[in-house]
């Protein structure tokens, strides 16, 4: 941790760089005792160059935080990078310190908090006046805001279409209010959208299917794969400043308005910064509860005929349920609304936002200087206590409590007592609907993979997707990047999308091997969804370089970067990767026959050799071509030979393997950090399976065999390499002598069979002691005869496999 300071008018500035964990917080602590004096009640500190913070580094800014305030001072944070923020927000810090963007904003501040020393307004009396009491409980410090998405001008003209529905998660909009519904597809909803409530995270919802029948759906945890779906949301996004106790005082109970009325005058009393709007959480005794609700969904197929507002007089009777008369006397209800104070000077929000997201009700009319937007839950009576969990005492009734209705809290509603959260709103934020580009070529893109991605990324506004080669399967591979709805560049990810049968057994393996074993491999799938017979998963990587960072494949990387970079990236693929997939491997007797007897579409590898060498199975030897000599038939070896040895035992070692290790499902950032996807066929299996399959990738996959010339070569190769008497038995590569000069650059050949030397090292090294060969042709045999079915390799190639494979028979006989 370096620290420097500098002071700008009398103002410490303390600039920190690197990571502020428990040991920068030592250091951190040793250079504050020195650097901030008796006098100084303002310390800023500039964290721009902090790309990490953990609790001991947040213990000791508050330890100065403390001890500024103190002297009736703060410090200011400023600078904050996106990581060291979002831990400052899930660990609620956000809301005790001051960040501010910049050193110069943070010097303007001076030592005003946001909300300054409201704490001590908890010992001044209750505020009375003629209908109602309140008495401040909790008072806490920090900005608060509302989200909003939608707009809903769109709403009281039914003209929402399908582009106009947003997806928010659940943890998201802990308390919001809007219209929306529940369902997987579009179709499942968007017909019957109604009024809707979030309230401590679960949604409520009044369907417009013509049953008058709410809906809810409360979830323990937020996996991100149900959301909530919106035409228009407001949503707080803050902590309650302030919880209050109200009470009536006289018989008949407060109405809503004379509530938000007297919440109003005590804001302009105490909040010198009251900027005029409020949003207001209510756990109450309901006196008289009056309800409204939307018939028909507001959207563009059902517009009105005569293009005037549902609300309008011709209109509203067929749009809107308006109660007359009073309801559920003596039950609890649990509302969340905003209102705007008219009498307050309001040009601290732009005119158009006021106008896109409050209306004036028409069965609202008793107060013409506010304007509120209440949604309200009715459960069966719980007792109210009069205490400042609000929050946790709205949870445990949505958890526990009987429900009974769901609706528009209109303002002329009735209670008698009542627990308040109230939120003094500094901005309104309208949130972008979502972007998704494609930023490059990407067969089979559909609707589907668009509706998949917006679920898996239901909280950015922008997505742009990177195609990048992925395996052979048929999947789409993307690097993600996306912006919050903050603007924040996010970190990036990688994303697969297919078929889910393929998919769904990715997550099988990951979920019952590597994470279950490898841990802290630094590969994680974080999330994943399905819809119909497609489906998608989003890789995290542990480790990466930035949000910048450029994410490839290793069959990019070979393809771009000259052979000793390669073979290094090589040594961090084995050393730092899959060192812990390998690393504790168990000498076991393996029936190895059994094991490697899979050969990818076997009929097609059979149709080839009918056709190239007119052979069949039948038929023992082969006559190879290029002088190779009399060879076996890898058919007959499969079909006759493979099946008698089936049952015989090999003792060789065991480890977890990954299965399918060509050079695709290896990815790589710009400082050789490198991760594993596709966990589909991922296992406990022989040892050197994922070490013959890189091989076989090298020869198939990264030459371009395109003439005779080079396929013999390569057969010459071969025949080398296959020549090996054990595992540590690795052939050097020939010196090509200046007589005997080439007709064709052979140097991608030399840098793939470089690469098959390191490979070949690492699988000596991972087998221990065991010597024999013969373990590691059969995984050659099982992956050089496959290939054979590849679509992306020509007939030179396919050629080359089908020797290799006789080659390899000639061995194992």
């Amino acid at each position: 941790m370096n620290i420097s300071s500098q002071r700008d008018g009398g103002v410490l500035i303390i600039s920190l760089q690197g990571r502020l964990d428990a040991y920068g917080a030592l250091e951190l602590n040793e250079s504050l005792e020195s650097l901030i004096t008796p006098k100084d009640t303002v310390v800023i500190f500039n964290m721009g160059q902090v790309s990490y913070l953990s609790s001991g580094g947040i213990r000791s800014l508050l330890g100065a935080e403390r001890t500024l305030k103190e002297r009736e001072g703060c410090i200011h944070l400023c600078n904050l990078k996106s990581y060291p923020l979002d831990v400052l927000k899930m660990a609620g810090f956000d809301q005790i310190f001051s960040i501010k963007p910049t050193v110069k904003d943070a010097l303007q501040s001076g030592s005003t908090a946001p909300y300054s020393e409201r704490v001590n307004w908890i010992k001044v009396p209750p505020y009375v006046n003629e209908t109602i009491s309140l008495t401040i409980l909790e008072s806490s410090e920090g900005d608060s805001k509302l989200n909003v998405v939608g707009d809903i001008s769109k709403v009281l003209n039914a003209t929402l279409g399908e582009e106009d529905i947003y997806s928010r998660k659940f943890s998201n909009t802990e308390y919001s209010i809007g219209l929306g519904g529940l369902g997987e597809k579009m179709k499942d909803f968007l017909e019957i959208m109604g009024e809707m409530i979030t309230i401590g995270g679960t949604m409520v919802w009044l369907p417009t299917d013509g049953h008058n029948t709410p809906d809810f759906l409360i979830p323990a945890t937020d996996t991100g794969m149900v959301t909530i779906h919106t035409g228009f949301n407001v949503a707080l996004d803050g902590n309650f400043n302030d919880v209050l106790f109200a009470e009536s005082q006289h018989d008949e109970g407060f109405t809503m308005d004379e509530l938000y009325a007297s919440l109003f005058t005590l804001a302009r009393e105490r909040e010198p910064n009251f900027k005029g709007i409020i949003s207001v959480t209510i756990q109450a005794d309901i006196e008289e509860f009056y309800r409204s609700g939307i018939k028909i969904a507001p959207i563009n197929k059902f517009t009105p005929k005569n293009h005037e507002m549902i609300m309008h007089p011709d209109n509203i009777k067929s749009w809107m349920n308006i109660g007359t008369e009073p309801m559920f006397k003596g039950e609890t209800m649990i509302s969340f609304g905003v209102g705007v104070d008219l009498t307050t000077d309001l040009s601290g929000f732009d005119e158009e936002v006021l106008g896109s997201l409050f209306y004036m009700h028409p069965a609202n009319t008793v107060n013409k200087q506010m304007l509120l937007h209440n949604h309200a839950v009715v459960f069966k009576h719980v007792p109210l206590e009069k205490k400042g969990d609000l929050d946790g005492g709205i949870k445990s009734i949505v958890q526990n409590g009987e429900f009974r209705d769901m609706s528009h809290l209109l303002d002329n509603s009735k209670m008698k007592r009542a627990l308040l959260g109230v939120s003094y709103i500094s901005s309104i934020v309208f949130e972008k609907n979502q972007e998704i580009t494609l930023r490059g070529d990407c067969k089979g893109w559909n609707d589907t993979y668009h509706e998949i991605t917006s679920k898996m990324f239901p909280d950015s506004t922008e997505i742009q997707l990177t195609p990048i080669t992925g395996g052979y399967s048929g999947s789409a591979v993307f690097k993600v990047d996306a912006w919050d709805r903050s603007g924040r560049k996010e970190m990036p990810f990688v994303m697969k999308l297919g078929p889910w049968f393929e998919l769904g057994s990715e997550l099988k393996g990951y979920e019952e091997h590597v994470k279950r074993y490898i841990q802290n491999n630094a590969t994680h799938v974080i999330d994943h969804c399905k819809i119909d017979a497609f489906g998608g998963l989003l890789y995290n990587f542990a480790g990466i370089n930035g949000r910048e960072s450029t994410i490839k494949t290793m069959e990019d990387y070979y393809a771009s970067h000259d052979t000793g970079e390669v073979l290094n990236a090589l040594d961090k693929l084995f050393r730092n990767v899959l060192r812990s997939w390998y690393g504790q491997p168990k000498l076991k007797e393996l029936y190895l026959y059994e094991e490697y007897d899979s050969f990818f579409k076997y009929e097609k590898i059979k149709n080839f050799t009918l056709e190239k060498f007119d052979l069949t199975s039948s038929e023992k030897y082969v006559e190879l071509p290029y002088n190779l000599g009399t060879s076996i038939n890898p058919l007959y070896f499969v079909e006759n030979v493979m099946p008698e040895r089936r049952s015989q035992v090999v003792s060789s070692y065991e480890a977890s393997t990954h299965g399918d290790l060509n050079l695709r499902n290896v990815l790589l950032d710009d400082d050789l950090n490198i991760w594993l996807i596709d966990f589909a066929a991922t296992c406990y299996s022989h040892i050197l399976r994922d070490v013959a399959k890189l091989e076989t990738a090298f020869k198939l996959e990264c030459v371009d065999i395109n003439s005779l010339e080079k396929l013999r070569y390569m057969l010459k190769l071969e025949e080398r390499f296959l020549k090996a008497r054990n595992l540590s038995d690795i052939p050097h590569l020939p010196l090509d002598s200046p007589e005997n000069q080439l007709n064709f650059d052979n140097r991608d050949i030399i840098k793939a069979f470089q690469c098959i030397r390191r490979v070949r090292e690492y699988g000596n090294m991972i087998t221990l002691l065991d010597e024999d060969i013969s373990q590691y042709l059969l995984g050659l045999l099982s992956y050089n005869l496959s290939s054979i079915s590849f679509r992306s390799l020509n007939d030179y190639e396919r050629e080359y496999a089908g020797i290799s494979a006789s080659l390899i028979c000639n061995r194992l006989m």
